[in-house]
């Protein structure tokens, strides 16, 4: 038999986990970096108010337009129970995919992805609100929680993948990664640079294409590890800590820097009694940061959808300095708590919303001409347009495109909504995120 190292497209071989497939039936237990303990109840009134989350949605805003992808290591009861039978009615459910199963069934496993995604997505008017319930959602099973081994990562990389090539706007991840099953696969607070793990370079290039991430900082503030876990590292993503209901950090929420000296978390919500809805479909009230992550990401949806010129530096910015501690951040609540109205105001000094690299597109929200200037002459460029589900709705070929002068182009009656818009050359590329009012 050859010796797979010795083939000449075989670079180097890692071992990432062991060899037998993971039995169908799973099991069920949390991860290290997910507190689940039963706390004093209280609703999602609370934790939404917090981050102006109930003035956003007085507004209108609860996501309509927006996907969202959820990493996690199960989804058991998000098929079969009220809170989350509108997802299902009104087919907002995109796709799912189980990396660890190789399964389109992520209705499996746990109920901690359940538990993250409900406080994004689930509504039971007059019981639980979560905060952008009307939006879109991917659903991935990357976490093995019968055990922890590399391959995880890997799996985290593969489902980055998927969002990105499904135009997905935001990611959460509840998950972090430092210790596991095999004492040589664990990783020093030295490798949380942001560059060092796998799983946080992946979110890093994820991040870079145009998506906005928010990660769960960790639970490891009251032990010996004390520091954030990978992906929370990862280079422009939000990482998120948890505070009590008085403002004041969680004991086990994970602290910074990172490994390079960057302040982490980035922003904190309330992660002690947390409302969250179980795979039975009842509202408990739950400790971790793996349940104020996903209370970030539905604030940034918020704000992206109110602000759909912003691009994903524009709103991870405009979060962060509509924390409380903007002016003088550290290392135990980063900026501190955002909100929405803050955040959806903020006039920031970052690059022009509708540019992408040597690429300008107008206006924004559309009307029925679209204008395009490119920094560099183009010979040939082929203009593609999706709805928000990933239908294409236009494809031209484009020629002789000449540099720094306008061209314009028809766009056919569309519905309101959240367009992408791709232009694809030889060498070149740039996506845009569009509306239409």
């Amino acid at each position: 038999m050859t010796n797979i190292s010795t083939l000449p497209f075989v670079s180097s071989i890692k071992f990432v986990a062991p060899g037998e497939l993971k039995a169908q039936n799973g099991a069920e237990l949390h991860k290290k970096n997910q507190s689940t303990l039963l706390g004093r109840a209280q609703s999602t009134e609370i934790q939404n108010k917090l981050l102006g989350i109930d003035i956003m949605q007085q507004e209108g805003v609860t996501g309509e337009g927006m996907l969202i992808a959820v990493f996690d290591g199960g989804f058991l009861g998000v098929d079969q129970t009220q809170p989350f039978d509108h997802l299902v009615i009104n087919d907002q459910l995109i796709t799912t995919f189980d990396f660890v199963g190789s399964s389109s069934n992520v209705f499996r496993y746990d109920d901690h992805g359940t538990k993250v995604l409900s406080v994004i997505a689930a509504n039971n008017p007059g019981v639980f609100t979560g905060s952008v319930f009307d939006a879109n959602f991917i659903l991935c099973v990357t976490e093995d929680v019968s055990s922890e081994y590399r391959v995880e990562e890997y799996n985290w990389l593969f489902a980055a993948e998927l969002a990105d090539s499904a135009g997905v706007d935001i990611i959460n991840t509840s998950l972090g990664y430092s210790v596991f099953d095999e004492p040589n696969m664990n990783y020093s607070v030295e490798d949380l640079d942001g560059s060092t793990t796998v799983i946080s370079n992946a979110a890093s290039i994820a991040a870079s294409k145009g998506m906005v991430l928010t990660i769960s900082a960790g639970n490891a503030g009251s032990s010996n590890w004390q520091s954030i876990t990978a992906p929370a590292d990862a280079l422009d993503v939000l990482s998120v800590g948890a505070i009590k209901n008085d403002s004041t950090k969680a004991l086990f929420s994970s602290t910074g820097p990172s490994a390079d000296g960057r302040i982490k978390p980035d922003v904190v919500a309330l992660g002690v009694n947390t409302a969250v809805i179980n795979r039975n479909g009842n509202m408990v009230f739950n400790n971790g940061t793996s349940f104020s992550a996903p209370q970030i990401a539905g604030l940034a949806a918020g704000v992206w959808q109110s602000s759909p010129e912003f691009n994903y530096l524009q709103v991870i910015e405009s979060i962060k300095n509509s924390g409380h501690l903007a002016q003088n951040p550290d290392n135990q609540t980063g900026h501190g708590i955002p909100n929405y109205l803050g955040a959806k105001e903020l006039v920031l000094s970052v690059d022009d919303p509708m540019t992408r690299g040597f690429l300008k597109l107008y206006p924004n929200p559309l009307g029925n001409r679209l204008y395009i200037l490119s920094e560099i002459s183009l010979p040939t460029a082929t203009f593609f347009m999706h709805n928000i589900s990933g239908q294409k709705i236009l494809e031209n070929q484009l020629f002789n495109i000449p540099a720094s002068t306008e061209i314009s182009m028809n766009i056919p009656l569309l519905s309101p909504g959240v367009y992408l818009v791709t232009i694809l050359s030889v060498d070149h590329s740039g996506t845009f995120r569009l509306i239409k009012h």
